[in-house]
């Protein structure tokens, strides 16, 4: 390798910098800590060009990484587990590299306000809809036009019209389209004494109610100006309690953006977060396998990197062409990728691996069902 910068041999110098241990001119790296032998003034360039190499890696092994991790699926994986690691790039650490290129991406081009401003319209246009057909629905009219038609019915016994007008009266009752003046409920106000007597669940659900009402009617966004005019306690609980009614408001004010570019947000550490479970799952199908836990993990983390690197693309790609066509597409590649990873890394015969494919694909879904459920629960408390 030829040298270049820092490297260059009238820059070393006859000891480590940071260790003092000593080394020959032919020394390009320290072989107690490994720190590079260059005595060179930091400049910029050499600043961020160590940042970005401590991210990425590059030398060789990100050349080696990407091209077998791109073009054999399954091979990088496998060689890892086997001892061929020197040529290859961490894979928890060049995950992490990919996810925040992805990610980075993707919050450019995501756009937040034409998601809220699509669910507000189609809330209204809901609403529209509803009003206009209260609006051509003649409630009175509409009750003598049914009565006169029991009347007219001969056929028809005492008892089955006495329940025909019983379910007519049920529906105006219950039905959203006939109730023109419905006043919202009333929420219930507890003193502090009453709210000490309850159990945690119920004290949580009576407190948020109350907290909700009274922001809804006063507007006051200070728990603490809010509590002392409930008279309640101005603890952590009830302030927390206070600031989640106004939080939820919000969701409500702003169908949602702000909680969705909350959740974005916390996304990598998500998604993150549930690769284990989503290795586990991996480890269940191929139990009777030679692979321990890890071994598994490594597969996974390769896999969710290729999968970052195919949507990454796509996604500049259909900012390019204006269409959703790549995504479609880049999701199709990813999913052969996977099943020849598969097949490759697990070295099963082509029926089992489609069955444990189908069978990967299926709990995927189910992980990512309650992943979603506890992201949305949880999000709504912390955010």
């Amino acid at each position: 390798m030829k040298d270049k910068g820092r490297f260059l041999k009238k820059y070393r110098g006859n000891e480590c910098l940071n260790c003092g241990v000593p080394l020959d001119m032919i020394d390009r790296y320290c072989h107690n800590c490994g720190q590079i032998n260059t005595t060179k003034k930091l400049s910029l360039k050499d600043f961020f060009g160590e940042f970005f190499a401590s991210i990425f890696s590059y030398d060789s092994r990100l050349r080696h990484t990407i091209i077998a991790l791109l073009f054999s699926p399954g091979k990088i994986s496998k060689d890892y587990i086997e001892g061929i690691r020197v040529k290859y790039a961490n894979p928890f650490r060049f995950y992490l590299s990919v996810s925040i290129i992805f990610f980075i991406i993707n919050g450019l081009f995501i756009d937040f306000d034409s998601f809220s401003t699509g669910v507000e319209d189609g809330i209204s246009k809901g609403k529209n809809a509803v009003n206009e057909i209260k609006d051509n629905i003649d409630v009175d009219s509409l009750k003598q036009h049914v009565s006169e038609e029991i009347n007219q019915n001969k056929g028809l016994s005492a008892l089955q019209k006495q329940e025909i007008t019983k379910n007519l009266e049920e529906i105006e009752n219950t039905s959203p389209l006939f109730k023109t003046d419905e006043k919202p409920e009333e929420a219930t106000y507890y003193s502090q004494e009453q709210i000490d007597t309850m159990s945690f669940f119920k004290k949580s659900t009576k407190l948020w109610a109350m907290y909700d009402d009274h922001y809804d009617k006063t507007g006051e966004i200070s728990a603490i100006r809010a509590l002392t005019e409930l008279k309640h306690k101005k603890n952590r609980y009830n302030k927390y309690i206070y600031h989640r009614a106004i939080k939820t408001n919000s969701i409500n004010d702003n169908y949602g953006r702000e909680l969705l570019e909350f959740i974005f947000n916390k996304l990598p550490f998500i998604i993150f977060f549930f690769l284990p479970f989503f290795a586990l799952s991996i480890w269940l199908l191929y139990v009777r396998r030679p692979y321990t836990y890890m071994e598994h993990l490594v597969f996974t983390f390769h896999t969710q990197t290729m999968f970052f690197i195919l949507i990454g693309i796509s996604i500049l790609i259909d900012q390019i062409t204006k269409s959703n066509t790549a995504s479609g597409i880049a999701i199709m590649i990813f999913l052969f990728y996977l099943y020849k990873a598969m097949r490759k890394f697990y070295a099963q015969g082509r029926g089992k691996t489609i069955v444990k494919f189908l069978l990967l694909n299926v709990l995927f879904f189910i992980l990512a069902g309650i992943g979603s459920a506890i992201t949305i629960a949880g999000s709504i408390f912390i955010f």
